[in-house]
């Protein structure tokens, strides 16, 4: 009697699809220890250390939107007195981006109408701690004067 000849074809595809699955869900798995376990980018100071995409002059015109600090939007303001302070954009309340508003003189958080003055402590609302403050430290250029850049850095 003749033998059939096997079709492992199916069952090949099959092992193949779950193999696949395997190696994808060990990748997602392991892919945030990776990211925890690899060191940021930081300075010889020991802080991570960004320039602001704006100059101080472009600040004191008027209130410039948060940026990229190490992952975290930072916002940068400038106090009537004309210091200069950077604040952690993250409302201490549900993660909401939080935004200086001039006229009021004060940093608000529009999800649940929170506010925080000018040194990032909570004021009213329901953020239960205050904004982590960052480090800032002007940068003179003696081609542009005036036009200081805005660098922000944070302990890591």
């Amino acid at each position: 009697m003749a033998e059939l000849p096997e079709s492992h074809s199916r069952r090949d595809w099959l092992l193949r699809g779950l193999e696949v699955i395997v190696a994808a869900t060990v990748a997602v798995l392991l892919y945030p220890v990776a990211r925890f376990l690899r060191p940021r980018k930081q300075m010889q100071s020991g802080a991570l250390e960004v320039v602001a995409p704006f100059r101080l002059n472009q600040l004191k015109l008027q209130a410039q939107p948060p940026f990229n600090l190490g992952g975290k939007p930072c916002l940068v303001v400038c106090t009537p007195d004309g210091e200069v302070r950077a604040f952690n954009a993250v409302c201490t309340h549900l993660d909401c981006t939080v935004e200086f508003r001039a006229n009021h003189g004060d940093i608000f958080c529009q999800c649940h109408l929170g506010v925080y003055d000018l040194n990032g402590r909570n004021v009213s609302g329901p953020p239960p701690r205050p904004l982590e403050t960052y480090k800032v430290t002007l940068r003179a250029d003696k081609d542009k004067p005036g036009q200081e850049e805005i660098i922000v850095s944070r302990t890591s």
